[in-house]
């Protein structure tokens, strides 16, 4: 009883924390979901319960916003990209859920980080997406396979690109909607997501919505930028804290 209840706690703390992460600085829901529940839960049951509620809050994201069409014209190719990339590294390398993955996903997220807090922002013309757009989809796919996060080189390049803010933000949930996606065939497929840790990922969308709710208030009483801040410095920690294995 007391393992159960120490896995509830856990679990709906991460979930509470990231969806209000979420619902604050518009961002960083799976990192930060999976660092705090990595202090505690195995990288694979981590990931698996993730998959729901990622999927929860970006459907919403991907549909409304009135840019569905033209952001799934302009970005398809990079969602197949990515699908194909997460496919063929999680099954042919089969590193997904790993300790030593676990580290490299400390490293993806004091990277995400470091990026984050310096605001750095590469530049990528309109005319370069053609190519870009896939190879950046290729590459993040394939990094996705082995930690089950898309963050490097994915959100940089997002940021880098000609593209008003709503627009972003729509682009941003109809590719997370593709990446959760193959994640959660690939978690199944190598015996990560089954019935049991697939109803808690149903369940953990409960803290989840509360936590978006939260950040949501939270966003009206302190300044949005402070807030990112002090989020990308507890989330720097994490990730040093996770890359440790790789020492």
């Amino acid at each position: 009883m007391t393992v159960d209840f120490t896995y509830i706690v856990v679990v709906g703390v991460a979930f509470i924390v990231a969806g209000l992460v979420k619902g604050a600085a518009g961002m960083g829901l799976p990192p930060t979901a999976i660092a705090l529940m990595t202090l505690a839960l195995p990288l694979p049951e981590a990931l698996a319960l993730m998959t729901v509620p990622t999927l929860a809050t970006n459907v919403w994201q991907a549909v409304y916003g009135g840019h569905f069409r033209a952001m799934l014209h302009r970005f398809w190719l990079m969602g197949v990209m990515m699908a194909l990339g997460v496919l063929i590294a999680a099954r042919g390398l089969k590193s997904l859920g790993s300790s030593t993955s676990a580290g490299w996903v400390g490293v993806l997220l004091i990277l995400f980080s470091i990026m984050a807090l310096t605001a750095w922002r590469p530049h990528v013309p309109r005319r370069s997406e053609p190519w870009a757009n896939p190879l950046c989809g290729a590459v993040s796919g394939v990094i996705g396979g082995m930690t089950g996060i898309a963050a490097v080189p994915f959100l940089p390049y997002m940021q880098s690109l000609d593209i008003h803010k709503d627009e972003l933000v729509q682009a941003l949930g109809i590719l997370f909607v593709i990446f959760t996606s193959a994640i959660t065939i690939a978690l199944w497929d190598v015996g990560a997501l089954n019935k049991g840790n697939l109803a808690g990922a149903a369940l953990a969308t409960i803290p989840t919505m509360l936590g978006v709710w939260l950040g949501q208030k939270l966003r009206v009483a302190i300044s949005p930028e402070m807030f990112r801040k002090m989020f990308l410095v507890v989330l720097l920690g994490l990730g040093l804290n996770m890359a440790r294995v790789l020492v």
